[in-house]
């Protein structure tokens, strides 16, 4: 039995670029990076889900689609404190609340990342259901109320 070979894009930790890497497949789980960067191609690359689901080797669509809603609709990404007045920052020496600091940005780039691939995604949405069905969804510009 031949095995087969799908690619995935990675991120380098010596360069910190993403690349494509081989990855065999049916002996490898997606992780949720991987998850995120085939989402964000069938968002933003306008390919057609059948084609995703080739080039992954994914079993179905619904598994593209569950992915979408997990990571294009996830909520517990921006989490904000429970009490903003209280600055825990204050206490803290300052190496660590640099790194601190640097793992917050970084986590709020990812949301800010995926808040775009959600809008994208309704953008899409919206755009699909009005060519299919012929009907206007989004508000003409100088409507009358």
């Amino acid at each position: 039995m031949e095995e087969r070979i799908t690619h995935v894009m990675r991120r380098n930790p010596e360069t910190g670029c993403h690349e494509w890497v081989p990855v065999p497949t049916g002996k490898y789980k997606f992780t949720d990076e991987d998850r995120m960067m085939i989402v964000s191609e069938y968002v933003q690359g306008h390919v057609p889900a059948s084609k995703i689901i080739e080039k992954y080797h994914l079993g179905s669509r619904q598994i593209l689609f569950n992915w979408m809603d997990r990571f294009v609709n996830e909520k517990e990404l921006v989490n904000l404190p429970e009490n903003p007045i209280e600055d825990p920052m204050a206490k803290k020496n300052p190496d660590e609340r640099i790194r601190e600091l640097e793992a917050e940005n970084k986590r709020l780039e990812k949301a800010l990342e995926l808040e775009k691939l959600r809008a994208k995604a309704y953008d899409t949405m919206i755009n699909v259901a009005e060519e299919t069905f012929n009907i206007p969804i989004r508000k003409k510009s100088g409507t009358k109320r």
